[in-house]
């Protein structure tokens, strides 16, 4: 009777912590070795009290070079994030934060936030490599990141909604991206896209109306790389960067 009662009990324990498991998915058509989003998009901000989930997409290199020296990396372990604000915690996928070497993975952050305020966000990592045969390891640190945590959505002290433009999504996009934006009125705005050389890639006009509007942007023809996407209302302009990927 008691081995049963823990058994029960052991299980009633796993069900509960599975069903408050929250994991990511790897976006695979990512093949370029790098963290995404960078440190010129950054992280969404969020708001105080509501719900905030982002993943970071991660695709590890093969490859690398230690003081001009020729290294095979065989993995990147996640060794902890520090400085997320109160209410936010984070998961890997794979579950043990450890990506082998010319693979994806991602972290989920994700919570409800208690405090509002500027965070920044740490992520802890240790590279492991052999270079000629012989294992090594060299610690590294992603200190980029910061999240706002806003005490109220995109309202300011007059209760009105401002005229903002939210990080698109998804971010990098393959064959397309939803971009988001909020206005005090209604009315026609211009959603233009740029290289980063300043040409002008996408430009097209659309009605909005007063509060959250969102557009999808087909990204298909658009060249693998950094852009620069704006939004204007005929006497501002809010512009973010987002990042075009291919399978």
């Amino acid at each position: 009777m008691i081995k049963r009662f823990t058994l029960l009990a052991l299980l009633s324990i796993f069900s509960i912590c599975n069903q408050g498991f929250a994991q990511c998915t790897p976006d695979v058509s990512l093949t370029i070795p790098g963290i995404y989003p960078d440190s010129a998009t950054g992280l969404p901000a969020g708001v105080l009290g509501q719900p905030y989930s982002e993943v970071i997409q991660v695709r590890v290199l093969t490859d690398t070079s230690l003081l001009g020296l020729p290294v095979i990396v065989t993995s990147i372990t996640i060794t902890g994030v520090t400085g997320l604000p109160p209410g936010i915690t984070y998961s890997c996928n794979p579950a043990n934060c450890i990506f082998p070497g010319g693979t994806n993975g991602c972290i989920l952050l994700s919570g409800t936030p208690t405090s509002a305020g500027a965070f920044t966000m740490n992520v802890d990592l240790e590279v492991a490599g052999t270079l000629f045969g012989s294992p090594l390891t060299q610690p590294s640190t992603v200190d980029y990141y910061v999240i706002n945590i806003n005490s109220t959505s995109g309202v300011n002290e007059l209760g009105a909604v401002k005229f903002d433009l939210l990080q698109n999504k998804p971010n990098p996009a393959i064959n397309f991206t939803d971009v988001t934006y909020s206005s005090p009125i209604g009315g026609d705005f211009t959603l233009r896209v740029y290289n980063m050389i300043g040409k002008e890639v996408f430009d097209q006009t659309v009605r909005g109306m007063a509060g959250l509007n969102t557009v999808r942007v087909n990204t298909s023809d658009f060249a693998p790389g950094v852009y620069m996407l704006s939004i204007e209302n005929g006497s501002s302009v809010v512009t973010r960067r987002m990042i075009v990927s291919r399978k």
